[in-house]
C-alpha cells in the first residue's frame, strides 16, 4: 500500500498517477492528518512532568505507565472479534488520532496534571 501526504501541488499529480494505475477494486482514502511530531513531543514532555511530580496514594509511576493510564482513561478502545469467536477490546492508540483529536487529548491530560499538583 502506498501512502502519500498532500504537502505540495506536485503531490496531487503523483496521487492522480497512483489512482490511474491502481487495479480495479482498490480503495482510496482521504483523511485529516494524524497527530503531528510537535504534538507528540509536547505530549511526552507533559507525561514526563506528570511522572516527576504527581503521586497517587504516595506512589509515583514511570512515564509509560501514565501513558497507558491516560489512553485507557480518555480514549475509546475498539471491540474486536477474534478468529476463535472471542470478543476483546483492543488498547486505544494515540497514533490514530487526528491533529484536532490529539489536541483535545493533550488538553485532558493537562487538566489532570493541574488537578493533581
Amino acid at each position: 500500500m502506498e501512502r502519500v501526504k498532500i504537502a505540495l501541488s506536485k503531490d496531487r499529480s503523483k496521487i492522480l498517477q497512483i489512482i490511474s494505475q491502481a487495479p480495479d477494486g482498490y480503495v482510496v482514502e482521504v483523511r485529516k492528518p494524524s497527530r503531528s511530531l510537535e504534538q507528540n513531543a509536547l505530549y511526552w514532555t507533559l507525561i514526563r512532568e506528570i511522572a516527576d511530580t504527581v503521586s497517587i496514594e504516595g506512589r509515583r509511576h514511570i512515564p509509560e505507565v501514565w501513558h497507558r493510564y491516560f489512553k485507557n482513561r480518555f480514549l475509546p478502545g475498539k471491540i474486536l472479534e477474534l478468529p476463535d469467536g472471542r470478543i476483546i477490546e483492543s488498547d486505544p492508540s494515540t497514533s490514530d488520532l487526528t491533529v484536532d483529536e490529539f489536541s483535545m487529548y493533550i488538553e485532558e491530560v493537562a487538566q489532570f496534571k493541574e488537578l493533581h499538583k
